[in-house]
């Protein structure tokens, strides 16, 4: 999804680029335009991953890894959430 936002963002900049703002219309689609442009660079700042303790048995427990922003278990060590784009941070 983040390659989606991106790809968005990179298409809209030139669209607001060339934009007058002559009516409500153009309004709109500037404002959702800007909101996918915010939207695709909070993403690529760094988070630090979040970590839950999970109970396998009894007595034991695991710690998982999950993303910050959409709260999946992340399963590799990318650097981006493979769910929803977001950029990670690994370092303790």
């Amino acid at each position: 999804m983040s390659k989606e936002l991106e790809a968005k963002a990179v298409e809209n900049i030139t669209f607001l680029a060339n934009l007058g703002c002559r009516d409500v219309m153009d309004y709109s689609n500037k404002k959702m335009s800007m909101e996918i442009i915010e939207q695709a660079l909070k993403r690529n700042e760094p988070m630090k991953i979040k970590t839950k303790r999970v109970k396998v048995s009894i007595d034991d427990y695991r710690i998982d890894d999950y993303c910050p922003t959409c709260d999946e278990e992340l399963y590799t060590t990318s650097n981006y959430c493979p769910h929803c784009g977001q950029k990670l941070d690994w370092s303790k």
